[in-house]
Order: structure tokens, then C-alpha cells, then sequence
């Protein structure tokens, strides 16, 4: 109870609280803007919108990067000391970042799909 009364925790537990909160509507956003270009690409068939969607999803796929990989890594190997080691480490975050980028796109997928089918564009 004396944390809760501490002005300064306070205001760090309320900025910690704020960035997850941001992260977090930063990705549903990405999604849904993906979703969107993925559902006008299946429900018109143009050209110009399949490539938004791609050109869409190569944005959502670099911003999930940057969360995995231009910020501290996910420390699978410790803290790795050679060169090997550390680009071992990354090699690891990217493919973590390329398993979580094809389950959001595949998710995605699944639900355009479920969407399209209840409005009868498909």
C-alpha cells in the first residue's frame, strides 16, 4: 500500500502502463488496416488493391521487426559474448519476428475470410 501513495512509483507504473497500452493499440491498429486491404483485395478483384495489401502488410512486417529486433533482443542465449554467439542471438529474434508476422497475417487471413463469407462477397 505505501507504493500506491509514492507520487513517483505512481507516475513510473503510470508511464510503463501508458507505453503497453500504446504498443498494444499500435498493433491492433496495423491489423486492422491490414484486414481491411485484405478484405477490399478479396472482395474487389484489383490490382492496385491486392498490392496495398502487400505493400500494407511489408509495413506491419517491419514494424513487428523493429519490436523484436531494433530493441533489446529476447535474450534466448543469455548475454552472448562472441560474434557467432551474438548473431545467433538475432538470427533468433528474426525468426521469432517472422513466426509472429505469419500467425498475425495468417489470423488476419482467417478472419477477412470469415468476414467476407458472412457479407457474401466471395
Amino acid at each position: 500500500m505505501e507504493k500506491l501513495t509514492d507520487q513517483r512509483w505512481r507516475h513510473a507504473m503510470g508511464r510503463r502502463f501508458e507505453a503497453l497500452t500504446d504498443e498494444v493499440f499500435q498493433v491492433i491498429r496495423w491489423i486492422l488496416v491490414v484486414g481491411l486491404a485484405d478484405y477490399l483485395a478479396r472482395s474487389h478483384d484489383a490490382m492496385i488493391l491486392t498490392l496495398t495489401y502487400w505493400a500494407l502488410s511489408a509495413l506491419l512486417f517491419g514494424y513487428i521487426a523493429s519490436r523484436f529486433l531494433l530493441r533489446p533482443e529476447i535474450p534466448f542465449l543469455g548475454n552472448p559474448s562472441g560474434r557467432a554467439a551474438r548473431l545467433a542471438q538475432s538470427a533468433l529474434n528474426f525468426l521469432l519476428c517472422v513466426g509472429v508476422f505469419a500467425l498475425t497475417l495468417y489470423a488476419v487471413s482467417a478472419l477477412t475470410q470469415a468476414i467476407a463469407e458472412y457479407r457474401g462477397t466471395l
